[in-house]
């Protein structure tokens, strides 16, 4: 099994890893357009395309994933606007940005070597930060991670399961963790050639009990890890978050956050697949 470092605790906040380097990429971006443009008088001009260029980026790739999601999405047409499950067709998004970089370069053409000069700079700062992220998300590291059942026994989960497997880390406390409960509760039982593990973080079993018999909610291979442990093992500093393995036990997707109907699905399809074939 391979290890995926998929998100950073920034004081009581965390970061998916590649979400908080983009971010580093695009500040850094402005910075730099911003000190080679600091004596011209179209400085303003040259800062606003990059907030103009991912303006777009992002819209663009939230429409593209909607478009490709509709099936889901049409049942509710709101919830396409609510872009906290995370989904976004990122190639679609960084054409688009960068399409708008070009097009306003044609009024200022004195802005096209400052672009790529800036762009240039920030690849040789960021990009070997992605790259020791993606070797450390491939270190090979554990098969297993240490739970405990209903009753508090000791369990070791192995997480090579020879099909399709899906963790879920939770807490009853975690508002956005129990909005999506329902839905990983629908979808174990609607792909039954898919494992679903859910591990309750911090809470007694009685209590995370309580939660779920309140709610209605029936799930199957249920456990808890009190210290938290199996989820930092697994690089995950944030509630909810969701792992995605495949059947050889390499981890291939991760959503931090609450999931939605169509960000699920959309996670769902490589596994099914791989089910399938």
């Amino acid at each position: 099994m391979y290890k995926i470092l998929i998100s950073v605790s920034i004081g009581p906040f965390a970061l998916m890893t590649n979400t908080l380097l983009t971010i580093m990429s695009a500040f850094l971006l402005w910075l730099l357009i911003g000190f080679f443009t600091k004596s011209k008088t179209y400085q303003t001009f040259a800062t606003d395309t990059v907030f103009y260029s991912l303006f777009a980026g992002l819209l663009t790739a939230r429409i593209a994933f909607v478009v490709a999601l509709w099936e889901v999405y049409q049942a509710n047409w709101w919830s396409a606007l609510d872009i906290r499950d995370g989904g976004f067709n990122q190639p679609v998004g960084w054409f688009a940005g960068m399409s708008i970089m070009l097009i306003r370069c044609k009024t200022h053409s004195q802005l096209l070597p400052i672009f790529l000069k800036s762009a240039l700079i920030t690849g040789v700062v960021i990009f070997p930060l992605f790259v020791i992220n993606t070797m450390v998300s491939n270190q090979k590291v554990t098969e297993t991670i240490e739970v405990a059942d209903i009753q508090g026994t000791p369990t070791t989960l192995d997480l090579k399961t020879g099909k399709p497997l899906i963790i879920n880390f939770w807490a009853s406390w975690c508002p956005p963790c129990r909005r999506e409960m329902p839905l990983l509760q629908r979808a174990q039982q609607e792909h039954s050639n898919i494992e679903f593990v859910f591990v309750n973080q911090g809470e007694a079993p009685s209590k995370a009990q309580h939660f779920l018999h309140e709610q209605r909610i029936e799930l199957e291979n249920t456990y808890y890890d009190f210290a938290g442990n199996s989820a930092k093992q697994l690089g995950a500093f944030g509630l909810p978050t969701t792992l995605f393995f495949t059947a050889e036990g390499k981890m291939v997707n991760s959503h931090m956050g609450e999931l939605s109907e169509a960000s699920l699905q959309y996670y769902l399809r490589s596994l099914v697949t791989e089910v399938e074939e």
